[in-house]
């Protein structure tokens, strides 16, 4: 690769990203440092930073919108997928990524961007689309074990409420599991589904997604634990004929584990 002023070109790239995050970093700090609290999270709850913005400017996103989606590999490897990239933020991108993970999660990781992919985030998206893929790889010398806060409940038997008062505590939760069965609601959505608490219920059966565009499926969900989730109550399953009466419900996602 030619030299610039003695230095390499994906050494430029790579000062460049570190300078562009850096300013971010420096006027954001703390809205950056809530996005995820991990790496992986970053990047999947950008998209909901993303689209803070585009509504504070009266915009709203299209298929042509940017988009984050990051995967972990079975070798504790990400791959970090970048669609309909911005031309300047993707020439940064190798740089912002070291940067992120240094300046919010202290880590130390290798940034390798592999060949373009023609690919959707989602299978609801329809036809290809522009897309910088990297694989991002923790160093060696990196630690970065969490531990759970002392106190916090591992089983319901240790839990500091009851499963009843929980409930009603907080009345518009659910909780499924990886086959999208219904574990457990607040008695708000209860009611309103009008359920038989002895049925098995499935998600898809009384709700569907209004956003974000992703499929009802677990590993959808767990990919944007950082994204606020708008869920609608069927009209078959809330026992009503009137679609203007079915409601609307924003809800924080969550990994219990």
């Amino acid at each position: 690769m030619p030299l610039l002023g003695g230095l390499k070109f994906e050494e430029i790239q790579e000062k460049f990203g570190e300078e562009f995050f850096n300013i971010c970093f420096d006027e954001n700090e703390r809205v950056l440092r809530a996005v995820g609290g991990t790496l992986q999270d970053f990047f999947n709850g950008f998209d909901a930073l993303l689209e803070h913005i585009r509504t504070s400017f009266g915009k709203q996103a299209t298929l042509e919108s940017p988009s984050f989606l990051c995967k972990e590999l079975p070798e504790g490897t990400l791959m970090l997928h970048y669609f309909h990239p911005h031309h300047t933020v993707g020439f940064a991108m190798l740089g912002m990524i070291k940067a992120a993970g240094k300046k919010i999660y202290r880590l130390d990781v290798e940034v390798e961007q592999v060949a373009n992919e023609k690919l959707c985030s989602d299978s609801s998206n329809s036809g290809n689309c522009s897309c910088l893929t990297f694989l991002i790889k923790e160093c060696e010398n990196t630690n970065i074990t969490k531990n759970l806060p002392q106190g916090t409940s591992q089983v319901p038997a240790d839990l500091r409420i009851s499963i009843n008062t929980f409930c009603r505590a907080f009345p518009f939760h659910l909780m499924f599991d990886p086959h999208m069965l219904v574990l457990q609601l607040g008695e708000g959505l209860r009611k309103q589904l009008r359920c038989d608490t002895h049925k098995v219920l499935k998600f898809e059966d009384c709700f569907e997604i209004v956003s974000p565009k992703v499929n009802a499926t677990f590993e959808r969900v767990l990919l944007r634990l950082s994204t606020p989730f708008v869920i609608r109550t069927k009209p078959e399953a809330s026992g009503t004929e009137n679609k203007d009466k079915v409601s609307d419900h924003e809800l924080e996602m969550g990994d219990e584990n």
